[in-house]
């Protein structure tokens, strides 16, 4: 007789219950908050980290707490409590600008040792019931992926926890410098995408769910240890 036991099912099932358990633990990370785009006239870069624009759009303090652990080998507690959130749009596309305190930056890779690192979500569907964990059960996350080693952005793709691969289209661009004791990060990508498996972006706007992450290398968090959003935000593109 066959089992009709579903490892899926289980996965997700002690990820909603281990997550349950770190909202109670952290209630604002249980707080949507939604982040409203700026129409810019002028055109900006992921390099254009301190242009005057960015004064003018209003930041969003977003809270994070530690990830729900994917794999049993996963542990320990995330440093990072929370991440400013700013957007903007011009004719060419959209832009995410990331600020959060570090006093002991990161920037190498080497064993032992790990880079400082920030990623933005997206599930494709546009649907808040795609797990924020790095989706799941064939509902895939689209994930612009920043480290302080490379400086310079990873398009990715998930289906669930483990599973996040390098897209073959790499048309997500960043850029990050930490000054004054914190990182800023501006990820920047065009509207259109000749990639399936990105996001689709509208210059006429809308509204996306979206979900942050962080690692803070010198606390050694990398692949599942990290600070993150434990529900979907909402971008208002």
């Amino acid at each position: 007789m066959k089992s009709s036991t579903n490892p899926l099912g289980w996965v997700i099932a002690a990820a909603l219950a281990l997550s349950g358990a770190a909202l109670a633990q952290a209630p604002a990370a249980q707080q949507v908050v939604t982040v409203k785009t700026v129409k810019l006239a002028k055109a900006l870069t992921e390099k254009d980290l301190d242009d005057p624009a960015w004064k003018r759009i209003p930041a969003r303090e977003i809270a994070l707490t530690t990830a729900f652990p994917g794999h049993v080998s996963i542990a320990g507690t995330s440093a990072v409590a929370k991440v400013a959130v700013q957007t903007a749009k011009t004719a060419e596309g959209v832009l995410v600008r990331l600020t959060w305190k570090d006093s002991n930056p990161s920037t190498e890779k080497a064993q032992g040792v790990f880079p400082d690192g920030v990623a933005v979500q997206f599930p494709l569907d546009r649907k808040v019931s795609t797990l924020p964990f790095m989706g799941g059960a064939g509902k895939l996350v689209n994930i612009w992926y920043w480290n302080a080693a490379r400086n310079g952005a990873e398009n990715m793709v998930a289906d669930g926890f483990g599973t996040a691969t390098r897209l073959p289209t790499q048309d997500v661009r960043a850029h990050g410098r930490h000054a004054g004791g914190e990182w800023t990060v501006v990820f920047f990508r065009a509207y259109r995408s000749a990639e399936d498996a990105a996001i689709k972006l509208s210059p006429k706007g809308g509204r996306y769910p979206v979900a942050f992450a962080v690692w803070e290398g010198s606390n050694q968090e990398r692949d599942g240890l990290k600070a993150v959003t434990m529900v979907w935000q909402n971008l208002a593109l």
